[in-house]
């Protein structure tokens, strides 16, 4: 082999390996500043986050000492609110299909129902259709799932 050759072969190497590469670094560092803006919010709102789920359009943060949980809308302006655990009677994973004869999901939420009867029924959205064109739907329903078991044992703790 000569040299022309093993050169051509680097450089059709290096034209499809630094693409993918660099698209990793970008996701990395943009996964970074969500968690540090969560991190901030919490110790704004003074909370130590022990488990977080920070994704494009949710970040959720529970602390595990005060059993409560941080959410916080990223599209929505960064718009928050601390839910207390001890005030949620009941958790129910919802999903809204585009009809009833077909499996694609529209919507996926996670219900928290608050013990008093005047309290109102919170709801936290992992999936919409509308916003979210490029997340998966049952990967998005694996997490909802996830956090209802999460705080299903806070609850009952």
């Amino acid at each position: 082999m000569d040299t022309a050759s093993t050169l051509i072969g680097l450089g059709l190497l290096a034209l499809f390996v630094l693409p993918i590469l660099f698209l990793i670094w970008q996701q990395n560092s943009k996964e970074k500043i969500r968690l540090k803006s969560l991190k901030a919010i919490s110790s704004n709102n003074n909370l130590l986050t022990d488990m977080v789920e920070v994704s494009a359009t949710l970040f959720l943060g529970l602390d595990s000492k005060s059993k409560k949980l941080l959410v916080v809308e990223p599209t929505n302006n960064m718009q928050h609110q601390v839910l207390d655990l001890s005030e949620i009677k009941n958790t129910k994973v919802n999903t809204l299909k585009l009809n009833e004869n077909s499996n694609s999901i529209k919507r996926i939420s996670l219900d928290l129902s608050g013990k008093s009867e005047h309290k109102k029924l919170t709801e936290i959205i992992f999936y919409d259709e509308d916003d979210n064109e490029n997340n998966d739907a049952s990967e998005r329903l694996i997490v909802a799932n996830k956090w209802k078991q999460i705080i299903t044992e806070k609850i009952s703790a």
